[in-house]
């Protein structure tokens, strides 16, 4: 490494954050990613379940009355608004048995706390039914959903 002058060194790492995060990725960082890829070229069902998965929780969820956001991925957000609210519907979910996290403030805006979902391919329909049914008994309880 050259010597730089601390003054300089200040001024780079405040002015170029980008380089502060550029550390590379440790090698079985690297071959897990690697190994991921040939999964997906040789293993594409799993893909295939995957976004069966998502747009069946996404859809249900919908109809159920929760604003799932503009997630174009798996990860579906469900929008609580407050943060406490979202607090509280994360720890009845994981009452019934289901992890999900809530993201509030300062993550997101103060009113736009959610709770963070996603599906994979190796959730099975009835999973997916424990949740959704978790969903609808905790959002009519929290007067979230109508009906």
């Amino acid at each position: 490494m050259w010597p730089v002058r601390s003054d300089l060194r200040d001024l780079l790492v405040q002015r170029a954050r980008p380089f502060l995060f550029s550390t590379s990725a440790p090698p079985a960082v690297a071959a897990a990613c690697l190994e991921a890829i040939h999964v997906l070229e040789e293993e594409p069902a799993l893909h295939e379940r995957l976004w069966a998965n998502t747009r069946r929780f996404k859809a249900e969820l919908s109809r159920l009355g929760f604003d799932t956001g503009a997630s174009d991925t798996p990860i579906t957000p469900v929008m609580m608004g407050d943060s406490a609210v979202a607090g509280r519907f994360s720890d009845r979910l994981f009452d019934e048995g289901i992890f999900a996290q809530p993201i509030v403030f300062p993550t997101v805006a103060l009113d736009k706390a959610r709770i963070r979902t996603i599906v994979t391919a190796a959730h099975t329909d009835a999973h997916l039914d424990q949740a959704l049914s978790a969903f609808d008994r905790i959002g009519h309880e929290l007067g979230l959903i109508a009906g």
